[in-house]
């Protein structure tokens, strides 16, 4: 079926540099979607990163070539350049958006059409041409001085992955959906009929992260009466939701921080998000380009440690994340969707390989060995804080697990550890 063409406008709202012009988005009659860098971002002297995938820190020379190049900027049918893509919800989240579009030939171009107002990170997608029908029932509004696009219904924002999730803003003891024209500052996470106790399972492993050193984004566990905006049936399952603070929005919700997460870095769409990289490339990418190499190197591994003792499968490329806080800063950004998935599925495996094994019982020191040498590091000093690590859980976890997740879960996950090659090597 033929598509409306159309173009989009893509800007970065940099909190250093202003608002910046980073090109231009066309869809074709045939669907074809191209990413065309603009010639002001290419030759801006303070370039401000849209992404590592198209970033040489060390030849700023390559950098314009890899911008300027169109091998990784087009999408055919209707689908987005890969790193486009990546800013779209996938899963239930998708689901609701398109029925809030209403029947008709949707494609990604026309829902990030309608929710580039609200994206992850500090991009603004806004159109610059007529809005196609087949981007659903919309108005225009004002956003940093452009007319971008208000989707009628709940669904205004973008939050990338398949959980069903909501973006909101505190309102005294409540949580409110944001209002015309607003950013939300949270995200509130609701329960599954599928996943019992979700949100009270990743609020307990965010927080035994936290005791073992892991950097991870606040979060809080919060009734669902507190929560306005959201239809009461997206809330029945469980009395509680998570909500967890956003890093790439300012605490006055003004700003906006650049971040983006593995999967779009290298690409990786869909189910590639599993299978396109391992462990060991996402810890290289930290050393290559985050502005304090050693002390977010030593943070990877602390994660990689927390999913082994937790059981959380699902660590996959687009739960990786760098941002971006300062001008020339660039880090490994919080922790989050830490999730002891072995609760739901006992025999889940690592979402990624680590050195040749997805087997969490199979993680050992000599794995982290080869990942420092890997990484031309010195071993021991990898070994040193992995062993760091499991003595703090073996000695704080006993006694908080059973409040944080009741007797029953708590059992699962200390007796857990006994199974653990790398447990028992730190017991000796």
């Amino acid at each position: 079926m033929a598509k409306v063409p159309a173009i989009l406008g893509v800007y970065l709202l940099d909190h250093a540099l202003g608002t910046i012009r980073a090109g231009t988005l066309t869809r074709d009659a045939d669907g074809g979607v191209a990413f065309v860098v603009a010639e002001s971002y290419l030759r801006h002297a303070k370039r401000p990163i849209l992404s590592l995938g198209w970033h040489d820190p060390n030849d700023d020379e390559r950098t314009r070539d890899r911008l300027a190049s169109r091998a990784d900027k087009i999408g055919l049918h209707g689908t987005l350049p890969p790193w486009f893509s990546g800013l779209l919800p996938e899963g239930a989240l998708r689901e609701l958006v398109l029925t809030e579009m209403g029947p008709g030939d949707h494609d990604e171009f026309d829902v990030l059409t309608r929710l580039g107002a609200d994206l992850p990170g500090a991009v603004l997608v806004v159109p610059e041409t007529g809005v196609p029908p087949s981007a659903g029932p919309l108005t225009l509004q004002n956003v940093q001085g452009f007319k971008a696009a208000l989707p009628e219904g709940t669904i205004k924002f973008s939050l990338a992955g398949v959980q069903l999730k909501f973006s909101a803003n505190p309102e005294g003891e409540r949580l409110t959906v944001p209002g015309r024209g607003d950013t939300g500052r949270c995200i509130i996470k609701v329960g599954s009929d599928r996943f019992p106790g979700l949100p009270e399972a990743e609020y307990a492993a965010m927080q035994l992260a936290g005791m073992i050193g892991v950097r991870t984004a606040n979060c809080r566990l919060v009734p669902r009466e507190a929560i306005e905006g959201v239809p009461a049936e997206l809330l029945a399952h469980g009395k509680n939701v998570l909500v967890v603070d956003r890093f790439d929005r300012t605490e006055d919700g003004r700003g906006r921080i650049h971040i983006e997460d593995a999967g779009q870095i290298l690409g990786a769409i869909g189910d590639r998000k599993y299978t396109l990289a391992t462990t060991e490339t996402v810890i290289n990418m930290v050393r290559r380009f985050s502005s304090d190499h050693r002390d977010d190197i030593m943070e990877a591994v602390r994660r990689v440690v927390a999913d082994v003792l937790l059981g959380n499968g699902d660590n996959h490329l687009k739960n990786w994340s760098f941002f971006f806080p300062r001008p020339n800063e660039i880090r490994l950004s919080p922790a989050y969707d830490i999730v002891p998935t072995i609760f739901y599925m006992p025999a889940d495996t690592m979402a990624l390989r680590f050195v040749k094994t997805q087997n969490f019982e199979n993680v050992n020191l000599r794995r982290f060995e080869r990942v420092a040498s890997f990484l031309r590091l010195d071993p021991k000093w990898i070994t040193r804080e992995v062993t760091t690590v499991v003595k703090r859980a073996l000695e704080l976890w006993p006694s908080a697990v059973p409040e944080l997740l009741g007797e029953e879960r708590a059992k699962q996950i200390i007796d857990r550890l006994d199974t653990l090659k790398l447990v028992g090597e730190v017991r000796g």
